[in-house]
């Protein structure tokens, strides 16, 4: 693992696009995007905001220790404090810290290899959600970077793939449909299909933002399953892992 993928794998810990990971430590999203591609490494000043971020500069570096700094000198009122930037996922893996290769996985000559993530479940008592119980990576799916670049117009390290999880959204896309997830998109950014993890069961269903703040949970499979509300002051529940971009499956 290089310097760069270990940039690119904090940026993708804290969930922002290179763009706002940019201005996050002080740089244009066209430097940080360079720091990925090695075209460029990081100054002191970046490095120090990294570190002011809770990161170890010298895994940053060297890839030796572990990507958060250790705890030790920390303060009890520190200790207590919430992580705003780090994506937790109630009873879900946190996809992006896994041990990825990502230099090795995504620069692929003309290609773009798409980790795929197989989560294990169980059904619920309700029998209408999937409890997680396990996620691993599970292989990888190859498009071509032209297609994921000017049809999916994303960032090839951001892209995850999963299998939906239920029939909630058929006829859009059934149970094990191989699903591809926007992962630099780790909130909310306007109505469409996320994939996100909340009261330990991974769900993938439209979401739609009301005026009072408050969000639309719909299934496109609306005779069996219907709408519900989410309250403003219940978002916090909700860990989104990604938008929905593309789906394959047999017709």
């Amino acid at each position: 693992m290089t310097v760069a993928t270990r940039l690119a794998r904090i940026r993708r810990f804290i969930g922002l696009s290179q763009k706002e990971m940019g201005k996050r430590v002080g740089v244009s999203g066209t430097t940080w995007q360079n720091y990925e591609l090695e075209n460029a490494a990081p100054n002191a000043h970046v490095l120090a905001r990294l570190s002011g971020e809770g990161f170890d500069i010298n895994w940053v570096l060297t890839g030796e220790g572990q990507m958060r700094a250790s705890q030790a000198g920390q303060t009890e009122r520190d200790r207590a404090a919430p992580d705003p930037g780090a994506r937790k996922m109630a009873g879900f893996a946190e996809l992006a810290p896994l041990e990825l290769d990502r230099e090795r996985l995504v620069s692929s000559g003309k290609h773009v290899l798409v980790p795929r993530y197989t989560v294990r479940a169980a059904a619920r008592d309700d029998g209408r959600t999937i409890a997680v119980e396990d996620v691993a990576l599970l292989d990888t799916l190859t498009f071509h970077r032209d297609f994921i670049a000017h049809v999916l117009k994303a960032d090839p390290a951001a892209l995850i793939a999963v299998e939906a999880p239920d029939d909630t959204m058929q006829p859009t896309f059934a149970a094990g449909d191989i699903l591809l997830a926007d992962g630099s998109a780790p909130r909310m950014r306007g109505s469409g299909i996320y994939v996100f993890a909340g009261e330990n069961a991974l769900i993938v269903k439209r979401l739609q933002v009301k005026l009072d703040g408050s969000i639309t949970v719909s299934s496109d499979n609306a005779d069996l399953y219907p709408p519900e509300e989410i309250e403003r002051s219940a978002l916090d529940k909700v860990k989104i892992i990604g938008r929905v971009i593309w789906r394959g499956g047999r017709l």
